[in-house]
């Protein structure tokens, strides 16, 4: 190790050098040489795990709230949106058919509204919610309306717009397919 070290300085300029050997005299030589502060925070997580406490905090000791939840779902609905545009996008390159005929194929089959409405309604809400969430967000990261209930009204605003947007896409979507009651004169 000191060949190496000496071969290194050897090839060094006099200015790396200078900068090599004042990192040596700064840095520490034991490892477990602990701050006043450091020291005190491993006594507090020895103590911890004696009496049997969680090390870290977790999820079963906070009250669930409106913005941990849509926190969290929007995360989820913007890991699911990414995952499926990775696989399909992957997928259909790969695949012996596309875009289209992959579709045609399951009209085919000629799935009941019953079991359809709920299939396209967990494919719009994530689009829709994590929309409508984003736009919220963009509000936020300019100031506006960040006090607590501003916060808990948006999040219930963002909350029934998604659901009600979603339902009326898959309304739409359903009339195009069979006879819809909503257009149909009477």
């Amino acid at each position: 190790m000191i060949g190496q070290t000496t071969l290194a300085l050897c090839r060094s300029s006099g200015r790396q050098v200078q900068v090599i050997r004042s990192l040596k005299q700064s840095a520490r030589l034991y490892e477990d040489v602990k701050t006043p502060v450091q020291k005190w925070g491993w006594e507090y997580l020895v103590r911890q795990k004696e009496l049997k406490r969680p090390l870290s905090p977790n999820l079963g000791i906070y009250k669930i709230q409106l913005t941990m939840g849509m926190s969290g779902l929007h995360r989820v609905t913007g890991c699911v949106m990414a995952g499926a545009l990775l696989v399909g996008s992957v997928g259909f390159a790969v695949a012996p058919f596309n875009f289209t005929q992959f579709f045609d194929t399951i009209r085919r089959w000629d799935l009941p509204g019953v079991l359809l409405f709920p299939i396209k309604w967990i494919i719009a809400f994530p689009i829709v919610y994590h929309s409508l969430n984003g736009i919220r967000h963009m509000g936020f990261d300019m100031a506006k309306g960040t006090d607590l209930g501003s916060v808990y009204k948006s999040g219930y605003l963002v909350l029934g717009l998604s659901v009600l947007i979603s339902t009326l896409i898959v309304i739409r979507a359903s009339c195009n397919s069979t006879p819809c009651p909503l257009t149909q004169k009477k």
